[in-house]
């Protein structure tokens, strides 16, 4: 994940198919990279397009999380890895399962899980919190599927 800005659990058709963005951080913002990979991928969605990612560089991750998509921003800065870890409002089985597995790809990043996202006048707004660096992520993204997104099966411990 080091060498990339970003990360895409698929939803939908390509469910739990992971993507990865930037390589090399070969664009200059984040938003950026998301824009042109929502607007190939969906390209019945003429908004991506159409989006300006200076006045709000968080709408490509919104609509890509309304799309089902878990969205991985790694904002690392100066040797310092850290992350933020975007949710949809729902995910999938499969995409639980996938998302354990690139936990371990994250593990050493300080990540920020932000969820329940919405549009505001025009701005992305949404609840968030830091993962512990006392606890294990996988641990934390458990609590955070059974508390927060209702999840009824915990997967950590089965992947």
């Amino acid at each position: 994940m080091d060498d990339y800005m970003a990360s895409i659990i698929n939803g939908g058709k390509e469910d739990g198919k992971i993507t990865y963005l930037g390589y090399k951080f070969n664009f200059k913002y984040h938003a950026q990279c998301l824009i042109d990979y929502a607007s190939k991928k969906y390209p019945n969605i003429s908004g991506f397009s159409k989006l300006d990612y200076m006045k709000e560089p968080n709408s490509p991750i919104y609509y890509l999380t309304l799309l089902g998509n878990i969205v991985f921003t790694n904002i690392s800065v100066d040797g310092e890895k850290r992350g933020m870890l975007y949710f949809p409002k729902k995910i999938s089985d499969e995409q639980v399962k996938v998302l354990y597995q690139f936990i371990k790809t994250i593990n050493f990043y300080d990540v920020w899980i932000v969820y329940h996202m919405t549009m505001v006048d025009g701005m992305v707004v949404g609840e968030s919190f830091d993962v512990s660096k006392n606890f294990s992520l996988e641990k934390q993204i458990d609590n955070f599927i059974f508390e927060k997104m209702n999840k009824e099966v915990g997967y950590g411990k089965k992947y």
